[in-house]
């Protein structure tokens, strides 16, 4: 199989070789990144292996490197504000992963997503966290399930809460959320591929789409276009595990809960909350699908874990609570290997 090759070229001492060693180390990631600090070793290189991204420094740019054979050219500019002109730029000093998303936008305008995602057959494991019951620690099981599923496996978390609070969690706000790739999707324009990967974010280890900012956005998303959105990740067959930490909000509920071969939810133990899950139960009997009770592992979750924002989500993994959402994934995930 033909490599997909991104070639970064920068004489500034550095640069390349710890972007290269980076993306490298990221797996799954479409590419194999080449580091270049000397153009002319570049135009050798490229001689004899036809590039699909060339990435170089605005100050080695020049026109004979407009003749090298690349796909796509992308300028490394020192200027953040720098005007988009005959080829793409990107600022230079930002952190990798901020270019790594810039450069699957663009790539999702128009470039064909790479074969190498699809060499592997994989089977993809979709796990709901889901109660009727609110304030039971559903999304810090969550987080703290993806933490440590991700230590050995690629996971995608995706929040579909009215208010994930993310952008105050994580003092940030994002560029681009769940609410951009269910517009691509409808628009039809765009390569969904990379537009997906060019919206995922990383926690540590686990991947995650950053929520939508409002509960009408995401009840504007129907339930096939979420159907559509686990065959889209199932298709790039870059995760092996998607966790749908689901609310209330969502179309077609028990509809989106029958996508999940397993589905934890947390029980406070409180007669109210008790009250609320034996009506989500009696409207599940009602419901026309196949929503076994074998599908389903209700939790009495420990006491929720002081952690500190810094070390956040991370810190989950360990202590108490870690080690019980730890043995929670060992009795009930099929190969039992966390």
């Amino acid at each position: 199989m033909k490599k997909n090759i991104l070639a970064v070229c920068d004489t500034e001492s550095g640069y390349a070789c710890n972007f290269a060693e980076y993306m490298n180390r990221r797996k799954r990631l479409p590419f194999e990144a080449e580091a270049f600090t000397d153009v002319e070793r570049l135009k050798e290189y490229a001689g004899e292996n036809p590039l699909d991204i060339l990435m170089i420094a605005e100050a080695d740019m020049d026109r004979s490197v407009e003749r090298i054979p690349a796909e796509k050219l992308i300028i490394l500019s020192e200027d953040k504000k720098k005007e988009q002109g005959e080829h793409k730029c990107i600022y230079k000093y930002q952190s990798v992963e901020s270019i790594v998303r810039e450069v699957m936008e663009y790539c999702a305008q128009t470039r064909p997503f790479p074969a190498v995602y699809t060499a592997a057959e994989e089977k993809l494991r979709v796990i709901g966290v889901y109660s009727p019951a609110g304030r039971c620690g559903k999304t810090l099981f969550s987080l703290s399930a993806g933490q440590i599923l991700a230590q050995e496996r690629e996971v995608l978390y995706i929040n579909m809460e009215d208010y994930s609070g993310f952008e105050q969690l994580f003092d940030r706000n994002y560029e681009k959320n769940l609410g951009d790739l269910v517009y691509a999707m409808r628009s039809g324009k765009i390569n969904l591929m990379w537009k997906l990967e060019s919206v995922a974010e990383k926690m540590g280890n686990l991947s995650y789409l950053p929520p939508v900012q409002s509960p009408e956005d995401l009840r504007n998303i129907r339930f096939q276009e979420w159907v559509q959105i686990l065959q889209l990740i199932r298709e790039s067959r870059k995760y092996e595990v998607v966790i749908l930490d689901i609310g209330n909000g969502v179309d077609q509920l028990f509809s989106v809960l029958d996508l999940c071969q397993r589905i934890y939810m947390p029980v406070p133990g409180d007669w109210i909350s008790d009250c609320k899950i034996r009506r989500f139960e009696e409207l599940r009997q009602m419901w026309t699908g196949e929503l076994s009770d074998s599908r389903i592992c209700k939790l009495s979750l420990p006491a929720v874990p002081e952690t500190d924002k810094a070390d956040f989500p991370g810190s989950l993994m360990w202590g108490r609570w870690g080690n019980y959402v730890g043995k929670v994934l060992r009795e009930n995930e099929p190969d039992g290997s966390i």
